[in-house]
């Protein structure tokens, strides 16, 4: 069987209950008794199961007897008021509830709720677990760890290591002792008067730890922090305090406790007792949404025993005849451990050894067959050297089309959304026979929304030719790329010392705390404008940006991280990512991701070197053709604009596209005023960031930040565009009204976007959902256009035996590498491709360039 992913959910109880009860009024039933929160905990409880269908989980609750901290310090939270007794009734019913979900309570005399969570996490994540911890409380923080992550799931708020370094610039562990210097009011433990996160934060970042903080503590009044000499005296004098409060707030991760991770896993709810459960407490409003199980077996009884050698040659002529069948690959790793075949109401299962014994079977076209992301198993089939043809359906592209909010669908997103929603989990069943349920299933809900033509016609005919893509890969010069990183990283020393010299001392480049003290309280830079959080104000790019024209520092900053990220994203790690048995670079490419359409890669991601930076170009100039052979570059004008022009039908823009004008000077002369023969550069230059921002949505207030201008000014720009182009203005009038009356947007070829926000009260989430209703119809035409150029080209290709191979999409260009005599003909084919992709009511233009490597190209083919 496929080794199933586990994912252990650790429930804060406690916390859970508490905020159930604040969170909603009054509420009893019938009979008087109190329900609010066993509504609230239910319902919760609910929503958290669809939204991470756990392997493994358990609800933790607080022992109501002393715990170890109570023999530490008797005062231990005696500032907690009294459970409120309209809580007390309902505690016995959410337990019943929990036994009822058939999931895992725990409880224990002599600890808290807090010390269990931190143990069980702690050995799952030895034994290679992910644990997920639901809970609001701050303590938590100090768990977490790659494998261990906090989720406040009624404000959506996730915490992993990045989310406190950012917050705190130190290690998780190292809560531990910021809190015993600050202490916790709520839980009545004392730290040092007057310290506060901030300070303690920043003690931590320079010493360590408490530890080596107390080992140095005639270092402090020196160390930069505001009124050094005074907390140095307090550190001293509280010194009892803070050892006493380090050993309150530290979660005990290693308490003796007779419950494993494994103990944990959930078997989906009992549907008798949570079905009489809710209708004791008159909750009838769940009762349809707590829906039988559509698994008749657990996997144990379903499963067939793999294959022999003998077996697998009998079972050749049914798996041919059979009208569809339905494969899934075993195991993780690139190349498989396993394969389940299904096909009429049957799963055979082969060892690794056995696949290429039908090896034949599955390079012919027929039967049909389907399976769960196509392109990575012709990637991992290809591993094993062989090949899948005939694949006619591919689940998770299926699902993507048919819902886009939710990328990329595992298998047992989409059993659960179109086949069991709230029964038993995926695993129960084979891999192979999910996919033939889902097969019938999604290709109804795809016809019945008009996805089919683009699912059978674009989607799945480009994942094949992005599986080529990915085997193929990418010449790198590795030597070349060493050099970059070297010249990088000595231009990032400089930038480091012109930023101690700007800011007046040295400090972390990287820590948003001290930035913040440096920018804001030594430099004393103006603050209107700029972003606060509870932590303080802003330091990201935005505010850099406000801030380069009053000072020196930010724009060195801006400058160190821009080079920084593309040293540690690309000089540094492209060489790891060279494939010792190619020489080249293998990214994976996503087409079932961005919900406009577009591709995506990673592992590395190709999609977001600059262009028009020189260390940008430096990076490309390392992307190189093999011997004998050159880059060819074949990449759309303007196509989000001629995408425009073809839906709005604007005569203007369609004239000017027609007649072969510069848009971007045609835009000046009708916003600008300005008459033809005298638009410069600087008023070109603007004009393009008034056409581009019209398309992605961009106001009043985003649009003079862009061009530097007065607000009013950029009001004016905006409705002169629409004055002067009113069958754009028309456009997007009625591409609203028909999104809000319909709940979504198409593109040019039928993809859906929904968009429930527009229907929002007046407000951010409706104003965001009008942007992307109006880029997607645009920006995801442009997608499936280039889609459908990259499948004639390589059609084009294979017919004509040309010696080239696409290895690149980056947005609207396209990179071929083709042998130096078949430049000519490979250029001839990718423009006739690419610009007679659609009937438009305007042209499309496509440049082409060519060279040794991706940055020193040159025209004229």
């Amino acid at each position: 069987m496929a080794e199933v992913r586990r994912n252990l959910v650790l429930v804060d109880g406690s916390g859970y209950v508490f905020r159930a009860f604040h969170a909603l009024p009054e509420l009893n039933n019938s009979r008087g008794l109190p329900v609010n929160a066993i509504y609230g905990f239910i319902r919760m409880l609910m929503k958290l199961l669809k939204d991470t269908r756990p392997t493994h989980i358990a609800v933790v609750f607080d022992s109501a007897k002393k715990t170890f901290r109570d023999d530490l310090f008797e005062d231990y939270k005696k500032n907690r008021v009294a459970t409120p007794s309209d809580l007390l009734k309902q505690i016995p019913y959410i337990h019943r509830a929990v036994d009822a979900f058939r999931i895992k309570t725990i409880m224990r005399d002599g600890y808290e709720a807090d010390d269990v969570i931190g143990t069980l996490a702690t050995r799952a994540a030895k034994h290679g677990i992910d644990t997920v911890i639901v809970t609001s409380d701050k303590d938590f923080k100090q768990l977490v760890s790659p494998r261990i992550s906090l989720w406040d799931t009624m404000g959506d708020k996730r915490t992993g290591v990045r989310e406190v370094k950012e917050r705190f610039g130190v290690e998780p562990r190292a809560l531990i002792d910021i809190q015993a210097l600050t202490g916790d009011p709520i839980d009545n433990v004392k730290g040092i008067p007057g310290v506060g996160e901030k300070t303690a934060s920043t003690l931590i970042q320079k010493f360590g730890d408490l530890d080596n903080l107390y080992a140095h503590l005639a270092e402090v009044p020196a160390c930069g922090i505001r009124g050094g000499a005074k907390v140095a005296g307090l550190l001293k004098e509280h010194r009892a305090d803070v050892e006493l409060a380090r050993q309150l707030v530290r979660i005990d991760t290693d308490m003796p406790l007779d419950v494993t991770p494994e103990s944990c896993e959930w078997k989906g709810i009992d549907e008798q007792a949570a079905t009489e459960l809710v209708r004791e407490l008159e909750f009838t409003s769940m009762l349809q949404e707590i829906r039988p199980s559509q698994v008749e077996l657990p996997m144990t009884a379903r499963s067939e025993t793999p294959l022999g050698a003998a077996e697998v040659g009998k079972i050749l002529d049914e798996l041919r005849n059979a009208p569809r069948i339905s494969l899934a690959l075993l195991g993780d790793g690139v190349a498989a451990d396993g394969l389940q075949l299904h096909r009429a109401g049957k799963t055979h299962v082969l060892n690794r050894e056995l696949i290429p014994a039908v090896a034949t079977l599955l390079a012919e076209e027929r039967p049909p067959k389907a399976c769960h992301d196509l392109k990575a198993h012709l990637r991992r089939l290809g591993a094993l050297g062989i090949t899948l043809r005939g694949a006619d359906f591919d689940t998770m592209l299926a699902g993507f089309l048919i819902n886009s909010g939710r990328p990329e669908p595992s298998l047992d997103d989409l059993y659960h959304e179109h086949l069991a929603p709230l029964g038993r989990p995926s695993a129960s069943l084979p891999q192979a026979e999910i996919v033939s349920s889902l097969c019938d299933a999604l290709a109804p809900k795809l016809a019945a929304q008009g996805l089919d033509k683009l699912f059978n016609e674009i989607e799945m005919p480009i994942a094949v030719i992005l599986a080529d893509m990915e085997a193929g890969g990418v010449g790198i010069d590795a030597s070349a790329l060493k050099g970059i990183a070297d010249e990088f990283g000595k231009e990032l020393a400089r930038l480091e010392m012109e930023c101690y010299q700007a800011a007046g001392r040295k400090f972390n480049l990287n820590s948003p705390l001290q930035l913040r003290e440096i920018l804001f309280t030594e430099l004393k830079l103006p603050v209107k404008g700029i972003k606060k959080s509870k932590s303080g104000y802003s330091t990201d790019a935005d505010t850099l940006e406000k801030l380069a024209s009053v000072h020196p520092l930010p724009r060195r900053l801006l400058e160190f991280r821009v080079l920084a990220k593309l040293k540690s994203t690309y000089a540094d790690a492209l060489g790891q990512l060279i494939d010792p048995a190619t020489g080249r670079i293998h990214t994976t490419l996503h087409q079932a991701i961005a919900a406009t359409g577009r591709l995506s890669s990673s592992e590395p991601n190709l999609q977001n070197i600059p262009t028009r930076s020189e260390a940008g170009r430096r990076i490309r100039r390392a992307f190189v053709a093999q011997t004998d052979h050159v880059l060819l570059s074949a990449d759309y004008s303007q196509i989000d604009l001629r995408v425009l022009a073809h839906l709005s039908g604007d005569p203007t823009l369609v004239a000017a596209f027609q007649h072969g004008e510069d848009i971007h000077m045609r835009t000046a002369m009708e916003v600008m005023g300005i008459s033809a023969g005298k638009v410069d550069a600087e008023a070109r230059r603007l004009a393009k960031v008034i056409n581009f921002g019209i398309i992605y949505g961009m106001g009043a207030t985003r649009l003079a930040g862009e061009l530097g201008i007065s607000l009013a000014e950029a009001s004016d720009y905006i409705k002169r565009y629409f004055e002067r182009l009113a069958g754009v203005s028309a456009w997007f009038r009625e591409t609203l009204d028909r999104a809000r009356k319909a709940g979504y947007v198409t593109t040019m070829f039928g993809r859906r976007r929904y968009l429930p926000e527009l229907n929002a009260p007046v407000g951010g989430a409706r104003a965001q959902a009008e942007r992307i209703a109006i880029n997607t119809p645009i920006q995801g035409s442009a997608a499936d256009l280039i889609k459908v150029a990259m499948i004639g080209l390589h059609r084009q290709i294979e017919q004509r035996k040309i010696d080239a191979m696409m290895v690149m999409q980056v947005h609207d260009e396209l990179l071929i590498e083709v042998k130096k005599e078949a430049l000519q003909e490979a250029a001839e084919v990718a423009k006739q491709e690419m610009e007679g992709v659609a009937a438009m009511r305007v042209p499309l233009k496509v440049e082409l360039k060519w060279g040794s490597n991706w940055a020193e190209m040159r025209g004229g083919v």
